[in-house]
């Protein structure tokens, strides 16, 4: 039995009166009342047998040993609530499972498969969350992240998801305009989508981050780099809708233009698609590696990659 700890009500109305001065105050905040919070008082500094504060004409002062022992309680009092909350939280992590994605991996890519997961494990509720390119995150708010390269999460775990193919795209009605820049290439069949064109013949747009993803893919195909003067957008999903709307051509991850180019929104007159640097990973903190949500969707997901 510990005879040297006094009752939580006491610590809890001695912080909250070493706060505001106030017994009042200290009461209001407690939903307490005056005469309670002070008994309390009373009642710590009888069982410490020292004085923490001075009532001077209705004002509270803290005395030097009231000031010493709120130094020392309140680091205590702060694990012990940190403690209290983590235990409190237990419960719903044994349910939870928060992704934290790439906003256009997680919208072109990871939400047409997470139904799957979700039918197989009803159990689980899935909270997913956007997780801006190269962000350090919070590894109390996220059981998995997934995204590209890069060391964003200190200790964790990481798993190789795929590697990313680009492909340069436009819309059918930016072959089919009757005047682009320069002429209209001679083997256009837009009915049956089977369509050869010469790239330097359309406005070319882009993505902020990746300036260099037209002179990559020119590289690529061995032809000599066009003027990349046309629009540039900072988000993968302005780009899309950016060629859907014949801004111009634009490379795109597969993943990002499949559905797209299914739909026929959008063709790929210019090319195959080309492999670029980027791979994409799936990561945990090393202390989640045996919580069963983490697992069974690690394990799903590496699965799912493999048999595609």
């Amino acid at each position: 039995m510990r005879h040297y700890i006094p009752s939580s009500t006491a610590l809890k109305c001695f912080e909250a009166s070493v706060r505001h001065l106030s017994f009042t105050r200290a009461a209001e905040e407690l939903h307490l009342t005056q005469s309670a919070v002070s008994r309390q008082i009373r009642n710590l500094e009888e069982f410490l047998s020292r004085e923490l504060f001075i009532r001077l004409n209705k004002r509270l002062v803290l005395t030097g040993t009231g000031d010493a022992y709120y130094k020392e309680i309140l680091p205590l009092l702060d694990a012990m609530e940190g403690a209290s909350l983590r235990m409190l939280r237990r419960e719903d992590e044994k349910t939870t499972l928060r992704i934290a994605s790439l906003p256009t991996l997680a919208s072109y890519w990871l939400i047409p498969k997470l139904n799957e997961f979700q039918e197989l494990h009803p159990e689980f509720q899935i909270k997913v969350s956007a997780l801006e390119s190269g962000a350090q995150i919070e590894s109390d708010n996220t059981d998995i992240i997934l995204h590209y390269g890069g060391d964003h999460w200190p200790k964790a775990i990481s798993h190789h998801l795929m590697g990313e193919q680009v492909i340069a795209v436009c819309s059918p009605e930016l072959i089919g305009l009757s005047s682009p820049r320069r002429s209209l290439p001679s083997s256009v069949d837009l009915k049956n989508k089977t369509v050869s064109a010469n790239v330097l013949n359309y406005e070319l747009i882009h993505l902020s981050a990746r300036v260099n993803a037209w002179p990559d893919w020119f590289a690529a195909n061995k032809l000599e780099q066009s003027a990349l003067s046309g629009a540039t957008f900072e988000h993968f999903h302005m780009l899309l809708e950016a060629a859907k709307q014949s801004m111009g051509a634009a490379i795109l991850p597969t993943f990002i233009a499949e559905q797209s180019l299914a739909r026929g929104e959008l063709i790929a007159p210019f090319g195959d698609a080309i492999d670029t640097p980027h791979e994409y990973f799936l990561s945990y903190p090393a202390d989640r590696a045996d919580l069963e949500q983490v697992v069974m969707f690690r394990d799903w997901l590496i699965e799912k990659m493999r048999s595609s």
